[in-house]
């Protein structure tokens, strides 16, 4: 059994066939991160109208990644209507592919743990999330495992230049991932990596350089628009909170709660102690790998601090980091564990089995909610056949845009710059100001119907509103959750998901 898993493991091409194959299932549960369809209508805007927009010709930096918006349009110029399988198939490769580079620096010698680490690892949680679900990091891990398979293991000058300009075109916040990498190099070289220099350098420039030129602005929009959208998210800046915060985007369990705190903290002690094991071991471990493991843990860990200390409460900033965690640990299992491989690998394999499956449930759940909700409402609203003539206020600015094809203004607004202009204005009344001075030809709320403390009015917009728009249709969640398969009905008693939505129509 041993040979026949060795010589399989050999050939990359089946590990990267095996790792797909993993993933397959999860595309059955339509699970499709909403801001991935924000990417792809830009990419979609590109092909249309020549620009990098996602309301006809109005330059607006609405996704945060470059690279992938030019990836999405190379896709839907190529299969239509039906890129989104082939864009997800090909994530799921590039991540395979980066898998194999991060074990081949692991288990340089040893093809079947390196084997069982590339599966083992594609089979965890952040990482079928960060491959299968439409965002942009199957393309990012590829990067980070190039520059340090490439870079900090086999010291290519051109990968040390090549990877950070990628990088930086991909998210602008790969900065993290450049400097603790750079730190890294210069640790076990004990010198200054010039070309590492040039290639961060190359980037930076190039990057704010393009979007001051092409956007007139120096950061995504996006960046900006929830800086004054989310000032006001969690007025809650109490400690407690905070932690709780951390708990919850560093680990699996997606529950706000002492308990997620102190499981996490424990999840943490078992990493510590393993890191320690791995650096205290002398021969198991070469020093260069040592220093790219330990990198690895640093650059996890200090993203995943920063940004939930920063309040960048969005799952999919954490899904990296949570890979490279499983990373540590794996090697950690598959090296250190004083037991026979005929007992250590299926004993990893039915955890990491499990571990699977719960993000395939969790998928499922998740895929139900918004096919029966998002998706519906996009689809009543296509009955009107629509375009780019007619628009839409809403939040989130993902699927319903994307198939209705309405210019769209998002309550947050990342994709139109106006809803920021009116919440700079007029903190209070900015949604229903929006509405008398854009007069959008649908409206949907989110939560609640107009009026209240989120859609707040004065006396006189409610008979405005009542005048120039009548209700259509409510999709209330409850209904939805009652509605499911029974399996789906019981995980949704236990953490409800989803929002109510109400629809309106301009008169």
């Amino acid at each position: 059994m041993s040979k026949f898993f060795s010589k399989v493991f050999s050939n990359s091409f089946w590990l990267v066939l095996l790792s797909l194959l993993i993933k397959i299932p999860i595309f059955f549960t339509k699970h499709l991160q909403e801001d991935s369809f924000i990417t792809w209508r830009v990419a979609k805007n590109l092909l249309n109208y020549g620009v990098i927009g996602f309301n006809g010709d109005e330059r607006i930096s609405a996704s945060t990644t470059h690279l992938y918006v030019l990836v999405s349009a190379f896709f839907q110029m190529i299969f239509g209507e039906q890129f989104i399988y082939p864009v997800l198939i090909f994530s799921c490769i590039l991540f395979a592919v980066g898998s194999i580079w991060l074990g081949k620096i692991l288990f340089p010698h040893d093809v079947l743990k390196r084997g069982f680490f590339v599966l083992l690892l594609n089979m965890s949680p952040p990482a079928v999330a960060a491959s299968c679900l439409g965002m942009e990091y199957g393309i990012l891990f590829f990067l980070y495992s190039g520059l340090i398979y490439f870079g900090i293991f086999r010291v290519k000058k051109w990968a040390y230049f090549l990877f950070p300009i990628l990088l930086l075109w991909t998210r602008i916040d790969t900065s993290i991932f450049l400097g603790v990498f750079f730190l890294a190099d210069l640790f076990i070289k004990r010198k200054i990596n010039i070309p590492f220099i040039l290639g961060g350098i190359a980037g930076v420039i190039s990057v704010v350089g393009f979007n001051y030129l092409y956007f007139g602005e120096l950061v995504n929009h996006t960046i900006t628009a929830k800086k004054i959208a989310y000032k006001n998210l969690t007025p809650n800046n109490n400690l407690d909170y905070l932690l709780y915060q951390w708990a919850y985007y560093g680990g699996l369990i997606k529950m706000h709660s002492l308990s997620t705190f102190l499981i996490f903290i424990g999840f943490l002690g078992f990493l510590g102690f393993a890191a320690f094991k791995i650096v205290k071991e002398r021969s198991k471990t070469p020093f260069r790998t040592k220093v790219i493991l330990i990198a690895i843990l640093i650059f996890a860990l200090t993203k995943i601090t920063l940004f939930s200390f920063m309040k960048a409460y969005f799952d999919w900033y954490y899904w990296l980091p949570r890979v490279f965690l499983f990373a540590v640990i794996l090697y950690y299992l598959l090296n250190f564990v004083p037991l026979r491989k005929r007992l250590l690998i299926p004993s990893i394999f039915v955890f990491f089995l499990g571990l699977y499956f719960f993000q395939l449930l969790q998928s499922y759940t998740i895929g139900y909610m918004e096919e029966t909700q998002r998706v519906q409402i996009a689809k009543d609203i296509q009955r009107e056949n629509t375009s780019i003539h007619q628009s839409i206020l809403l939040e989130p600015a993902g699927k319903i845009p994307f198939f209705t094809g309405l210019y769209t203004y998002d309550e947050v607004g990342l994709v139109n710059k106006r809803i920021n202009d009116e919440m700079l204005k007029d903190e209070s009344y900015w949604w229903m100001n929006s509405v008398r001075d854009f007069e959008p030809d649908f409206v949907l709320t989110i939560v609640t119907k107009p009026g209240g403390s989120y859609y707040q009015m004065k006396p006189q917009d409610h008979r405005y509103f009542d005048d120039h728009y009548k209700f259509v249709k409510s999709y209330p969640i409850a209904e939805i959750h009652q509605n499911a398969p029974k399996v789906l009905r019981w995980i949704y008693g236990i953490r409800p998901i989803g929002k109510d939505y109400y629809l309106y129509k301009k008169r």
